[in-house]
């Protein structure tokens, strides 16, 4: 029995160290991620396509995000996002409003699934603090 509790002991610490091995930079703040992204905005999925293994990716999903506000950067009206098909994997849904906050790496736009980006719907307390962000920079301007 003493076996048995030790072997579900280590099988607990060993999946919970693999998932947070996923996130190695853990999770930014909201300002950390600011300063580190290209670019952040907040965005309407208009499509997805499947995207092949190449360029030293795996396999994965494109989509067509339709920028809509502006926090930091100069995004194309439209952009395209590449989310691999891995533990980093950060998906969307069509139709869907988001903020991202937006690198890229080895060529492609990418959204860092540990940080702050997610569905607009529940990061009403993330907006709010971009925009406040937003705010202190343009009186700065001055």
């Amino acid at each position: 029995m003493k076996i048995i509790t030790i072997i579900i002991t280590v099988s607990f610490l060993l999946a919970s160290s693999i998932a947070t091995a996923v996130c190695l930079k853990g999770n930014p703040s909201i300002r950390e991620e600011y300063a580190d992204s290209e670019s952040v905005f907040i965005g309407k999925v208009l499509k997805k396509k499947d995207v092949p293994e190449s360029g030293g990716y795996y396999e994965g999903d494109e989509y067509t995000v339709q920028v809509k506000e502006i926090f930091k950067g100069k995004p194309n009206k439209k952009i395209n996002i590449f989310s691999e098909n891995s533990s980093g994997r950060f998906p969307m849904e069509i139709g869907k409003t988001y903020i991202i906050f937006l690198h890229t790496e080895l060529g492609r736009h990418q959204i860092n699934n540990c940080g702050n980006s997610g569905l607009q719907s529940e990061k009403q307390d993330i907006i709010k603090a971009l925009r406040q962000i937003r705010r202190n920079q343009n009186e700065t301007k001055y």
